[in-house]
């Protein structure tokens, strides 16, 4: 895997995975129909974590959008020989009141990234154990 440069908007740099499957690539069967002995639950974590990063970048790339749109308004409020304190006053407050209206979107964002992350530690531990299985298999018979 690769890290990518930062994205502009959402400030995240990018994983580049070499062996998933691209992001727009939906898997065509639903992986839940297969028992657990046949599942390739690699598979299922390489999946998971290219939606994990989209929906961790789409949630980035939306609120940064927004805070930049909504300074920008606060500082073209301001007249245009306003001193450097009145800036600094304006954008103190801007962040202040900013913190205070996302507080409920970032602790929602907050406990859907807890849960897809736990998922994502799920499958890498599935993903471990059956590969120490199969080694246990193959040792078994040489």
């Amino acid at each position: 895997n690769f890290i990518g440069l930062p994205d502009p908007t959402s400030n995240l740099r990018p994983i580049i995975y070499t062996t998933a499957t691209s992001s727009s690539t939906q898997h065509p069967y639903s992986l839940r129909e297969f028992s657990d002995d046949t599942v390739d639950h690699e598979l299922q974590w390489k999946l998971h974590r290219e939606q994990l990063d989209a929906f961790n970048h789409a949630y980035w790339a939306e609120s940064n959008t927004r805070f930049e749109a909504a300074k920008s308004l606060v500082l073209a409020a301001l007249p245009p020989n306003a001193p450097t304190e009145a800036h600094e006053h304006a954008l103190s407050d801007f962040y202040k009141k900013w913190v205070i209206q996302e507080r409920a979107r970032q602790d929602e964002y907050a406990v859907e990234l807890r849960k897809r992350t736990f998922k994502d530690l799920s499958l890498s531990a599935k993903v471990e154990f059956q590969k120490a299985k199969k080694r246990l298999a193959n040792w078994r018979f040489l």
